[in-house]
């Protein structure tokens, strides 16, 4: 999905920092092509070819011999956490579960129902529960977390997503494209990109450019063509590619429904991008209205009304971006949250060994 190295790169650094990381995934042999990103970090991969559902909860068992050597375990979103959980039922080591979204919240909001929906809600539930520390990314989180699951809130840390400044900054030497505006991300109703290509429809002067993938890309192609709007779909684009698309463009936008903590906006405020977002949960918590960007309602008339904004004023632009960029670089900086991350784990450790 080309999202690897921005999941990836915390867990690098950390395998430099700490000495020894090891990354469980139920991914085949395949997976092995990925090493040269993984810095230090060993890969413990699926090479039984169990499905991922069996492997879940074989894995702790099958890597025993790694998982016995570890001091701590843990897990990177709340689907399949449950394997670390077991891992440490098994070895006897403490677990942090990390959640950048709530999975069973996220389920329902889409239309999720019926025994999934409640299947999903008690794995996410169990392992909140048993974890030693739950990591969430926003303080709403932690408040939903702690109100709808009872975890103590003492037993819960917000580490924010991290932005890779080296790589997501502005660039001096690209020149924006006239009228152009981005969007990074899924093609799904979530990310109400349908409002969006409207809101261009009635802006002539303005073109869209889509980068990523998802079940709604034929529709969205469809509406663009009755539409007339200018749209280019972009797909899968590297990672290391998008900050360049970002500073080519004049305005950067994630119209989505909900978020957790979204990290293409975070990066794209890091490159000093004029951001729009619309005023849902996630987003709000990243953006600060008319300071650091512009917070809309997800409706195509206030996207519209908040790009025809934008594009009339170039000073508002580059004030907004110049504040995003300082913001983004000053709390989200990759060197930044892994210090609190190691905090976060050191002091797990002390307190499992009380």
């Amino acid at each position: 999905m080309g999202i690897l190295e921005r999941e990836i790169a915390i867990y690098r650094s950390l395998s430099y920092r700490l000495g020894s990381v090891s990354i469980v995934t139920s991914g085949d042999a395949e997976e092995l092509d990925f090493r040269p990103s993984l810095g230090n970090a060993r890969l413990l991969y699926n090479r039984w070819g169990l499905s991922p559902n069996s492997y879940s909860l074989l894995a702790p068992w099958l890597h025993r011999s790694a998982l016995r050597q570890a001091t701590i375990y843990k897990t990177n979103q709340p689907d399949g956490a449950w394997t670390g959980i077991i891992a440490g039922k098994i070895h006897r080591k403490p677990v942090v579960v990390r959640a950048g979204y709530l999975w069973a919240e996220f389920n329902r909001d889409e239309g999720g129902r019926g025994i999934k929906a409640a299947l999903m809600d008690k794995l996410q539930a169990f392992s909140f529960e048993n974890a030693n520390r739950v990591l969430l990314t926003t303080d709403a989180m932690k408040h939903q977390v702690a109100q709808n699951y009872r975890v103590p809130p003492e037993k819960i840390t917000v580490i924010p997503n991290y932005v890779d400044i080296q790589k997501f900054k502005p660039q001096s030497d690209v020149a924006p494209i006239k009228g152009r505006v981005c969007y990074v991300g899924r093609l799904h109703p979530r990310k109400n990109l349908d409002l969006l290509i409207k809101a261009i429809a009635n802006l002539p002067e303005l073109s869209l450019v889509l980068i990523g993938q998802g079940e709604q890309q034929s529709q969205l192609e469809q509406l663009a063509h009755q539409c007339q709007a200018r749209v280019e779909f972009m797909g899968v684009t590297p990672h290391d590619q998008i900050p360049l698309e970002i500073n080519k463009s004049e305005v950067f936008i994630l119209p989505s429904s909900f978020e957790g903590h979204p990290k293409s906006l975070i990066e794209a405020m890091a490159c000093g991008a004029a951001v729009i977002a619309t005023d849902v949960a996630g987003n709000r918590q990243v953006v600060k209205h008319r300071q650091t960007g512009l917070l809309c309602a997800p409706t195509t008339e206030a996207i519209q009304a908040a790009l025809v904004e934008l594009f009339a004023d170039n000073a508002l632009r580059q004030r907004l971006g110049r504040a995003a960029a300082e913001f983004a670089q000053q709390e989200y900086s990759l060197d930044r949250i892994v210090q609190h991350e190691i905090a976060m784990l050191q002091s797990v450790q002390v307190d499992h060994q009380l």
